[in-house]
């Protein structure tokens, strides 16, 4: 069978990390991929979710061009969080679903 493809990035306000990265998953999931859509456990999803939420702290809503109001240890922390979730994804999802990071270095 073949597996279905997820872009995996943050994308302020979504409130999604995870997107069809071809149209076999987008007629299947759609563009936009909802974690609790996929056959995920239920701490996975909540996990994602938090980091989702979490993400959204680090645009400065009522001057969106403006400076980032995290530190550059948050961003840090950010990363380390969000690399680690990457993997439980691609563990839990299988060969099913490839997972290509297209997160900004």
């Amino acid at each position: 069978m073949r597996p279905c493809r997820l872009r995996f990035f943050f994308d302020s306000g979504s409130g999604i990390c995870l997107w069809a990265g071809d149209a076999f998953t987008e007629d299947r999931y759609g563009l936009a991929v909802e974690a609790g859509a996929l056959p995920l456990p239920p701490d996975l999803v909540a996990e994602t979710e938090r980091l989702i939420a979490l993400w959204d702290t680090g645009l400065d809503w009522d001057d969106p061009g403006g400076p980032s109001p995290w530190t550059a240890d948050d961003e840090r922390g950010f990363r380390v969080q969000a690399d680690a979730l990457l993997e439980r994804l691609r563990a839990a999802l299988g060969p099913g679903f490839v997972v290509v990071d297209e997160r900004r270095p």
